[in-house]
Order: structure tokens, then C-alpha cells, then sequence
């Protein structure tokens, strides 16, 4: 099972995105490394050898040290991984702008170009939710009051979204019943919906991705929690997201197991 969710994984990493990626955030430190693609590249030190100067090792530290505190809020190794990438080619960006302006300018050139060709792939693995589109949540939660529901506003545009997306499905295929159900709500198309049900679309919203949790058509948990001054507690969906839901999951079904747990031993004693 653990070798088979491993390859799962490895498969996912195994993409053109990676690679290309992988190449552009250690571009400076290949070019550095190559005396030919140095001398013809960048400028040589006095001396005339192609190495790290002691100004590139402190950015190369501070970039370190940026991607360990963004890594703690980070929801999955995706998500970590899109960070290094990230932060990796900013500080390429103004490694080459400061040695040649022209090798700057190049790069930052190319690393549009990848951005654009090679987006990043999308979540593609299993999973058991609902999309809903325009009122058929609302009408849902109307009409089918037995099925407590596990619902995601979500938008396209968000990274946040996109990157818990495999952690929502992953939840979905461990805690899928036939009263537990999960779905998901496009809020950034239907911006009316995410009003009803309270969720911020704006592109400076903090609420996205929003999890609520309905039971009885009633909403009964939320995150991220927006406080009185109606701004959104930070809530990062990830590992100790899922052991959240799992908490909430045995609080709210606690109680169906014990009735029935008894009424077996009952049965049997009968």
C-alpha cells in the first residue's frame, strides 16, 4: 500500500513542469558551474575563475531561510515544492541581473516562457466529490437533510485552492459514506452562490479555499473561522487539517457508532 502510494507520488513529480522548473531554479549555480557557459555568460571574478562570490552565498542563505519559514504553511509536498521554485528563481533573477543585466533579462524572458508552456499539471488522482454548479448545492442541502456534507469553495485562479485540492480529495476517498459526502463549489464562477453562503471571492480574500461542513442543511463548522471584524483566521488545510477533520468526524458520528455498537451486543448476548 505504501509502496503503491509512493509511485503514485513519483509519478506526479515526474512531470515536464518539474523538470523544466528543477532547471531554472539551480540555473545561476550550472552557470556558475560550467567555466565555458561562465566565461561566455557572466563576468569572471579578478582572478578568473567562475565561483560563488561571498554576496551570492548570503542571498543563496537568505533564499534558504525564506523557504524554511514559508515551508511550515505550506499544505502539502506540491505545495512546498512550488515554493522552492518560486522563491529559487527570484533569487536567480537578481543573481544574474547583478553580474549582467543582459543574462537577467534573458532569464527572466525564459522563465515566462516555461510559466507559460508548462503550467503546472492539476490533481488528477482519485477521488469521490461532487462538483456542483449554480444552486444545486443549495437545492441539495434542502432536500437531502440526512446527508451531512462536506463542502470546498473554492476558485481556479488561487494557488491556495490548488494546492489543497489533493488533500480535500485524498479526504474524501478515506471518509466517504453513504450520510457523509463531500462536494465542491466554484465560487469564483458562481460569485451569487459563494455570497449566499458567505464566502469571499475577492482576489484578496483570505477565505479560499473555504471548508464548510452542513448537517441538516445547516452549516455547522467552517474554516478558516472569520472572526468580528470579519477577517479570516489563517487556516492551512493540510496533514493536521485532515487530523482536524478527522476529530470532527468522530465527535459528530460518535454517538451513531455507540447506539450501534450496543445494539449488537444486545444482539448477541440474545
Amino acid at each position: 500500500m505504501l509502496f503503491s502510494s509512493f509511485l503514485i507520488e513519483a509519478r506526479q513529480a515526474a512531470t515536464l513542469y518539474h523538470l523544466a522548473n528543477v532547471v531554472l531554479s539551480i540555473a545561476f549555480l550550472i552557470v556558475r558551474g560550467i567555466p565555458q557557459l561562465c566565461e561566455m555568460i557572466l563576468v569572471p571574478e579578478e582572478n578568473g575563475e567562475c565561483t560563488v562570490t561571498s554576496r551570492e552565498r548570503e542571498i543563496l542563505l537568505f533564499l534558504a531561510v525564506i523557504i524554511l519559514v514559508k515551508g511550515r504553511k505550506t499544505t502539502n509536498w506540491r505545495h512546498y515544492v512550488n515554493n522552492i521554485f518560486l522563491f529559487s528563481k527570484i533569487a536567480n533573477i537578481f543573481l544574474f541581473l547583478r553580474v549582467d543585466v543582459i543574462a537577467g533579462i534573458v532569464y527572466l524572458f525564459l522563465m515566462i516562457v516555461v510559466t507559460v508552456l508548462v503550467p503546472e499539471p492539476a490533481y488528477s488522482g482519485p477521488e469521490k466529490v461532487t462538483y456542483f454548479n449554480n444552486t444545486e448545492l443549495f437545492d441539495t442541502l434542502a432536500t437531502d437533510r440526512r446527508t451531512t456534507w462536506v463542502i470546498q469553495f473554492y476558485t481556479t485562479w488561487s494557488s491556495e485552492c490548488r494546492h489543497s485540492s489533493p488533500v480535500f480529495s485524498q479526504l474524501s476517498e478515506k471518509f466517504t459514506l453513504p450520510n457523509l459526502k463531500f462536494g465542491k463549489l466554484d465560487v469564483s464562477r458562481w460569485a451569487k452562490e459563494g455570497e449566499r453562503f458567505r464566502v469571499n471571492s475577492h482576489p484578496s480574500s483570505r477565505q479560499l479555499p473555504t471548508v464548510c461542513v452542513f448537517k441538516d442543511a445547516k452549516e455547522v463548522l467552517r474554516r478558516p473561522v472569520v472572526n468580528e471584524n470579519r477577517r479570516a483566521v489563517p487556516f492551512v488545510f493540510n496533514e493536521v487539517g485532515d487530523l482536524w477533520f478527522t476529530l470532527f468526524i468522530f465527535k459528530s458520528f460518535q454517538e451513531k457508532y455507540l447506539l450501534d455498537l450496543s445494539s449488537r451486543i444486545i444482539c448477541s448476548r440474545r
